[in-house]
């Protein structure tokens, strides 16, 4: 079995011929992604990063995967959130952008 072989975190089987690859409804990956971040990269100790460079915004998952810290990467400024604390963020400002 290859790396590619292995099934992703909300990656789901083919139903009725169609492939669904996006993330669990209930999930931080679904919350970052609602909120404009992509997946950016994983490091060498499994880190995951997700990033909005307009805003200038990282956000990086724990050891467990059950919260996200959201960092402004000008000022190094951050916060860590829980899915649910995440769920209720309509807005990210950082210094790069506001609205």
């Amino acid at each position: 079995m290859t790396a590619s072989d292995v099934p992703q975190p909300g990656a789901r089987p083919a139903a009725d011929g169609v492939l669904d690859l996006r993330p669990p409804k209930e999930s931080l990956r679904a919350e970052l992604c609602r909120l404009g971040l992509e997946y950016s990269s994983t490091d060498a100790a499994d880190v995951e990063s997700w990033r909005d460079y307009q805003r200038g915004v990282l956000a990086t998952f724990d050891d467990s995967g059950t919260s996200v810290k959201v960092t402004d990467v000008k000022t190094n400024l951050g916060r860590t959130l829980t899915l649910e604390e995440l769920k209720a963020v309509t807005r990210i400002d950082t210094m790069t952008a506001a609205d």
